[in-house]
């Protein structure tokens, strides 16, 4: 039943889209979280892992041996913060070879038009987050029929990514975790890095909050929502990783345990309990408006 309702909400989704799109037009709008368009330093996490991104949205450059991969481009307009960040690190944005999102909203993925024709990178997405990266933001679950503007470039996903899907470049092999909720492509990425004689497991997690005015229950843009949220949480109580990152700064309290030029300390983020905290919290969360809805409707 899950996967039937996740079909027709597709095949919604798509026979509406391009009708949606001859008629969409580009508006910037602008942006009042002054944290998300502040810049700040980029440093090196752990091994061949750095943070590039902005003060509150999470952006991660992975070096490998082919060139790199960038994780999350940041809000429209983000490309001119992070790219100092990334240089002053030594490296060049023209070595990025392959970019990828935890998810499609634009605060996350609002600059990848940019980042993608500054590099010539192939850009990866989940399947399930692809028709609103394609359309600009202009379609998503909540609305399905289009907004009528685009909030950032659309671009064309390369490669469409699924639960298990292996992103390699180089020396580097990424495992995709299909975590929807927060979107129907909301995607978490694993993989090993080595330092200092040490192997880590580093999780980029999505955490999976609710956005203010989400509903769980009526949500027809997205059927699945509910079974989604709970599953994807309880994958990610059994996940263990050895360095936790995600996709706000405060989801992993980056600025509680680092300062613009402390020294080099992976073990910062490898705080299990943090992690696991985090996680319960999203599902107290989550269960709270569960049965609120349900109270709601039960009236």
């Amino acid at each position: 039943m899950k996967t039937t309702c996740f079909l027709a909400a597709a095949l919604t989704l798509a026979a509406i889209t391009a009708h949606a799109q001859q008629t969409v037009r580009r508006v910037v709008q602008p942006i009042t979280n002054k944290e998300w368009v502040t810049p700040f330093p980029g440093f090196r996490i752990v091994g061949n892992v750095y943070y590039v991104g902005t003060y509150d949205l999470a952006a991660y450059l992975i070096i490998t041996n082919a060139g790199h991969i960038l994780v999350n481009t940041g809000a429209d307009g983000s490309y001119d913060l992070m790219k100092p960040s990334i240089e002053s690190l030594g490296f060049k944005i023209s070595d990025i070879k392959i970019i990828t999102s935890t998810h499609g909203h634009g605060d996350h993925v609002g600059d990848i038009a940019r980042f993608q024709k500054e590099s010539g990178a192939r850009v990866y997405m989940s399947e399930r987050d692809t028709v609103s990266i394609e359309s600009g933001g202009n379609i998503d679950y909540r609305q399905p029929q289009g907004r009528g503007v685009m909030s950032y470039d659309p671009i064309k996903v390369d490669v469409r990514t699924k639960d298990g899907d292996k992103i390699r470049l180089g020396n580097v092999e990424i495992t995709v975790l299909a975590h929807p909720g927060h979107t129907p492509g909301a995607t978490s990425f694993m993989f090993q890095v080595q330092d200092a004689g040490r192997t880590y497991n580093v999780g980029i997690i999505n955490m999976n909050g609710i956005n203010q005015g989400v509903k769980l229950l009526g949500s027809p843009g997205y059927p699945t929502i509910v079974d989604d949220f709970r599953t994807t949480l309880e994958k990610q109580a059994r996940l263990t990783p050895d360095i936790f990152l995600s996709s706000h700064a405060g989801q992993f309290n980056l600025h509680q345990v680092y300062k613009p030029g402390d020294p080099y300390n992976p073990s910062r983020f490898g705080d299990l309990a943090v992690y696991r905290g985090k996680v319960q919290n999203a599902m107290d969360n989550y269960q709270k408006q569960l049965a609120e809805e349900r109270a709601a409707q039960a009236r």
